[in-house]
């Protein structure tokens, strides 16, 4: 029994590939088995090319995105703020001509005049209001 199995297996295989070369030598658009080779070959050499420009697109969106992180990451660490007008204490820094000399322009709170020898800051001092700030070092909250 599975002689006869096996024989009509084959069998069935050689009309299936008769059937086909038929469809072919009757199709006046087949140029040849050569061509079809031609054209096979072709189209593998076509996915490699876009399987390699793929790849390089995906490196250079990588290289981008990396790049962009960096400069975002130097363009935040630039814009840090560093020492005490950073910290949100309150206070702010002006700047520009101030009483006809440039100087950096500490704003103070509570009758503070400034910073003495620093900016030019020569001028008449006013006496301290006496107002008490409360304890120094303490954290808000």
């Amino acid at each position: 029994m599975t002689s006869a199995s096996t024989l009509l297996q084959t069998w069935t295989r050689i009309l299936s590939q008769t059937e086909h070369n038929q469809r072919l030598i009757l199709n006046p658009q087949w140029k040849g088995a050569s061509s079809d080779l031609e054209e096979l070959e072709a189209e593998t050499t076509r996915r490699q090319q876009m399987a390699e420009r793929k790849e390089v697109e995906e490196r250079l969106r990588r290289e981008a995105a990396q790049r962009k992180a960096e400069e975002e990451e130097a363009r935040k660490a630039m814009a840090a703020p560093t020492g005490p007008a950073g910290r949100g204490r309150g206070r702010g820094r002006a700047t520009g001509n101030l009483g006809g000399s440039v100087r950096s322009g500490y704003v103070g709170v509570g009758g503070q005049g400034g910073r003495a020898g620093r900016g030019g800051n020569t001028g008449p001092r006013r006496a301290a209001s006496g107002i008490s700030r409360g304890p120094q070092g303490r954290g808000r909250g």
